[in-house]
């Protein structure tokens, strides 16, 4: 036990009842948590620089746009960014860190930073955890990473994730924790990893590390993709399912949406398919179900059709729409919460 007297654990050179002494309830773990976030977001509020702008500008007119066709401006931004800083200029992360190290007064401090210049760019899958700790399964390696620093509370148990890491080394020789955020994968991940390999095996790549750095925008627009449905090939859907995707084909020749409409509805209901599963007994019981949930949440535009003409375009009970448009809004909510 530490005493009154004695010097603080935390390395502040000060004594224990003089620093952490009167506060007992926050523990040095907590506040060198805190040290570590500061120093993340003081990177980000600083990069790209001055000198480098003209540079990440460049990157920034190729990839954004590109992006902003299956993500919000600032996602797509975020990735960009991350991109720049840590795949075309880790330079810049490096002389940043050397500063901080330099800075940092507490000697914990110090020892986690010391090993940030091993950034991992990771692509795996959630195996479980709780609100203070994680494990993580490495896709490529097989690797189990463990976290207890903020660690995500909103992942089911096999979820898959796109994630720049950095080492813990208060975790242990494998312990790791978020750099910024995470990307998840949406829907089952072994299929889309498979298509992720097949391609690293086509462009005769070796199925590591690298392949991710050096094609990080092109996997995070996949990802988004594939967990929205829009890359219908990504995944085949069963006979039953395909009959449902069929069923709306026909509602949706006989409406007069635009082009992008018609892509948003058909990859909601594509991606919903996909990684819900639904027993299909009568298609165009889902597809009614699917539809008011379309109108409930402004999706499409025209005649708002009533719960009794719903009923009777699709020949299905009013009660049936209902639950089905209830699934879908549930689902949808979720769909947006991972993005």
């Amino acid at each position: 036990m530490v005493g009154r007297n004695d010097p603080c654990p935390c390395g502040s050179g000060k004594k224990y009842k003089k620093c952490h002494g009167k506060q007992e309830t926050v523990s040095i773990n907590d506040l060198i948590n805190e040290e570590l976030f500061k120093v993340r977001q003081q990177f980000f509020s600083e990069n790209p620089n001055q000198t480098h702008i003209t540079e990440f500008r460049e990157l920034q007119q190729e990839w954004q746009p590109h992006l902003m066709n299956s993500m919000a401006e600032n996602d797509a931004q975020a990735f960009v960014i991350e991109n720049f800083l840590f795949m075309k200029k880790p330079e810049l992360w490096e002389e940043f860190l050397e500063k901080q190290i330099d800075l940092a007064q507490r000697p914990s401090t110090k020892e986690v930073l010391g090993d940030w210049n091993n950034v991992k760019v990771f692509i795996g899958q959630y195996v479980k955890g709780d609100t203070k700790t994680a494990q993580f399964t490495d896709a490529l390696t097989g690797e189990t990473l463990e976290m207890a620093d903020q660690p995500p509370t909103d992942m089911e148990n096999g979820q898959g994730l796109l994630a720049i890491l950095l080492p813990d080394s208060r975790v242990g020789e494998n312990g790791v924790l978020f750099l910024n955020g995470y990307l998840t994968v949406v829907g089952e991940f072994k299929p889309f990893f498979d298509q992720l390999t097949a391609q690293m095996a086509s462009a005769n790549a070796a199925q590591d590390e690298s392949y991710l750095r050096d094609n990080y925008l092109t996997i995070v627009e996949q990802i988004v993709k594939y967990s929205t449905g829009s890359v219908e090939e990504s995944i085949s859907l069963s006979p039953e399912h395909d009959s449902v995707m069929v069923e709306l084909d026909k509602h949706i020749e006989q409406a007069n949406f635009d082009e992008e409409t018609v892509g948003n509805i058909t990859s909601i209901l594509n991606s919903y398919l996909v990684s819900q599963q639904p027993i299909v007994q009568k298609p165009e019981a889902l597809v009614a179900g699917y539809w008011r949930f379309l109108q409930d949440h402004e999706l499409i535009k025209g005649p708002m059709l009533s719960a009794k003409d719903l009923s009777e375009k699709f020949d299905v009970s009013s009660s049936t729409i209902l639950k089905r448009s209830k699934e879908f809004s549930a689902y949808f909510e979720e769909l947006l919460a991972k993005k």
